[in-house]
């Protein structure tokens, strides 16, 4: 399949600061390309390469395999057909629904704007909305008209920038839903900047992780999740328990037991996500539990271990444990994934439990 974006080394720098370093992106055309990191990071400085608002130092910026950055070639943003939500959506305030979707096709004439208008309205699920104002609309409605405007000349990549930031968290995950089935409506390919990890892990088809200006990884969804190339990235994909131990012959003997291991012999620490233990209440349990963080469709318990290390469990909210329950802990996954202890920089509270004796 052919790339919709690709960077290759791409630099940028703001004076003495590095925002980003040597990035390499290759978004495949229609596809979902999710660009996760904490703030400061360099992702919207990436995303901003993209769309022709900064200029590269360094590195080439190629959209529809065209290249439109870099290699002496500059290409203005106007003419690089790329749209874009902006995290504040930037509806013109004195124009209605219909206004703000025509603004970007003056090529055309009256009547094929008004038929591009409907069938962008339709596409969103505002038919009937065309003649209300921004301050009219509810925050869903607004970002769907956002979304819209962006598509309507046609563009071959949408770039999206915190575009659910300003919504609450039930809307935010029913816009997702939403977006996406825009975006596969339209066949478009669509790069979307965001610091929310079940944001990037619902939405993207590819992830691209950055920390400071870098590429930390890139994967599916379930690579990053599952094997996420260092601890780091583990803890900040999601809820993570490192156990230490030694690994002999593909087992680590710890706390939970035996685990089978994914790499060689030797000190290692094993991820353990919550979802992967299970909880049973027994009254010699080694385990106590000693805080609950109840959601209703599931709950994620701290559990206290006989060493004094705690591990977060999460479990279906369907009968809601109580502190001070002692419970026996058990890994539910047939095999673990681990790191080498050598290798690793994770902050020390990510190491919540000690190891018992190596594996014999």
């Amino acid at each position: 399949m052919s790339a919709g974006v690709e960077l290759r080394g791409v630099s940028k720098a703001f004076g003495p600061v590095q925002a980003v370093r040597d990035v390499d992106l290759l978004a495949r055309s229609g596809s979902l390309t999710a660009l996760l990191g904490p703030s400061g990071c360099g992702k919207t400085t990436t995303l901003r390469l993209i769309a022709g608002f900064e200029a590269p130092d360094s590195g080439h910026v190629a959209v529809a395999g065209q290249t439109v950055a870099g290699v002496g070639v500059w290409v203005a943003p106007e003419r690089r057909r790329v749209g874009m939500v902006f995290q504040h959506l930037a509806l013109f305030p004195h124009l209605d629904v219909a206004g703000n979707l025509a603004y970007g096709l003056p090529e055309l004439d009256r009547r094929a704007r008004r038929a591009r208008v409907g069938e962008l309205l339709e596409l969103v699920g505002l038919s009937g909305y065309e003649r209300r104002y921004p301050d009219e609309l509810s925050g869903g409605q607004a970002q769907r008209v956002a979304v819209a405007r962006a598509l309507a000349p046609r563009p071959a990549v949408l770039v999206l920038d915190e575009p659910f930031s300003s919504l609450d968290v039930g809307l935010r995950g029913e816009l997702r839903g939403e977006v996406r089935r825009i975006l596969a409506a339209e066949g478009v390919t669509a790069v979307l900047v965001t610091h929310d990890q079940e944001e990037a892990l619902s939405l993207g088809d590819e992830i691209m992780v950055m920390l400071d200006g870098r590429v930390a990884q890139v994967g599916t969804p379930d690579e990053l999740y599952r094997r996420p190339a260092t601890p780091e990235l583990a803890a900040f994909l999601g809820e993570a328990n490192f156990i230490a131990g030694e690994a002999r012959g593909g087992w680590m003997e710890t706390d939970l037991g035996a685990l089978r291991v994914d790499a060689g012999d030797g000190q290692r620490l094993a991820l353990v996500r919550p979802e992967d233990l299970q909880l049973s209440e027994l009254d010699d349990g080694l385990g106590r539990v000693v805080d609950v963080e109840y959601h209703g469709h599931d709950q994620m318990v701290t559990v206290l271990g006989p060493f004094g290390g705690q591990l977060r469990v999460r479990l279906q909210g369907h009968r809601r444990l109580q502190p001070g329950v002692r419970v026996q802990v058990r890994y539910a996954s047939d095999e673990v994934m681990t790191f080498p202890v050598s290798d690793s920089k994770a902050p020390a509270q990510a190491f919540p439990i000690q190891a018992s004796s190596p594996a014999q």
